[in-house]
């Protein structure tokens, strides 16, 4: 008789067969992934199958990540409580849509935004957390990026020939010992290269009332919808200024952090284009020029039609789903 398969031995399959090929785990991840966009539209509750799908599919990486993160760092501490906070903003992060829709499609609208008040009170006392009791700003978003896995394999090989080398007390010249060399058909006969490991704590009182302005953003902006309805400009403009005013703070330090955080700090600039899909700019202004433009590059390119159309036919619908979410 063939022995029996357990759970217990393929679950620690499926986990060295990750860590052996992250190359084929990451295209598989980014098809299923892809493949929620092309579910929109093409099924009944389309909405909820295409966020199930998405949610599934950066939940998946999120966890491969973690199985290649544990293989090459087995003694590093992942589930102290700063990365237990971080890891349950992340999942949030990934499933706050599916759940707003599912409870929107059983409750209705007023269930949608008991769970969306809900779900953003979560996100601002966990980003609080990490704020006032860890020092981490800016928060990345997620707070667990996706792992630039090729980068960080190739790291830790590197680091795994960390003792081959010296360094020359009065120079500061950097040797390879004889017996750490790697074989002469490996050898590339350059410098040895050492990963810098420099981080900076800021404490400036300007970079933590930034920080605190963009997490309670959404807080205040939901009130703001409470007080003034969904579509007043006033709740509008509220959003604006706390961001306008948050990036003004951060723009007076901006030598003072590091390449990772100007990154971030970047990325939440590339927002502002948001603000012209959310409503009322989105109702009263944004959606006629983006319909003319898709039209006319249609209409001229007849390529780009495929491209164009579906944009044109779903954009008021990603705009009711999506575009509310100010911290996004």
């Amino acid at each position: 008789m063939a022995k029996e398969i357990t759970p217990l031995q393929l679950f620690t399959s499926y986990k060295k067969w990750v860590v052996n090929n992250p190359g084929i785990v990451t295209d598989l991840e980014t098809i299923t992934t892809w493949s929620s966009y092309f579910i929109a539209g093409k099924i009944n509750k389309s909405p909820i199958v295409s966020e199930l799908v998405y949610t599934l599919s950066k939940l998946l990486s999120l966890f491969n990540d973690r199985v290649i993160r544990d293989a090459y760092d087995g003694d590093f501490q992942h589930y102290g409580f700063r990365d237990q906070v971080k890891l349950w903003l992340t999942i949030v992060h990934y499933c706050e849509v599916f759940i707003e829709l599912t409870v929107k499609n059983k409750w209705g609208n007023r269930g949608k935004w008991v769970a969306t008040t809900l779900i953003q009170t979560f996100k601002c006392c966990s980003a609080l957390i990490l704020l006032y009791r860890f020092k981490e700003l800016p928060i990345q978003h997620p707070p667990i990026p996706a792992l630039q896995r090729k980068k960080f394999t190739e790291e830790r090989e590197s680091d795994d020939s960390a003792n081959s080398y010296f360094t020359l007390k009065r120079s500061g010249r950097v040797l390879r010992r004889v017996d750490g060399a790697p074989p002469i058909a490996l050898r590339d006969w350059q410098r040895v290269k050492i990963k810098d490991n420099k981080t900076t704590n800021i404490e400036i009182k300007d970079l933590v009332h930034a920080e605190l302005l963009y997490i309670l953003r959404p807080m205040v902006h939901l009130a703001a919808m409470r007080a003034f309805g969904t579509t007043a400009w006033k709740q509008w403009l509220v959003a604006l200024g706390l961001d306008l005013a948050s990036f003004k703070l951060y723009n007076r330090h901006m030598k003072e952090l590091t390449y990772e955080q100007r990154i971030e700090i970047s990325r939440r600039k590339l927002g502002f284009i948001l603000y012209l899909l959310r409503s009322p700019m989105y109702n009263g202004y944004s959606k006629n020029v983006i319909e003319n433009v898709l039209t006319s590059m249609s209409n001229k390119i007849p390529a780009m039609s495929f491209v164009c159309d579906p944009i044109i036919r779903y954009l008021s619908h990603w705009q009711d789903i999506y575009f509310y979410m100010w911290a996004s």
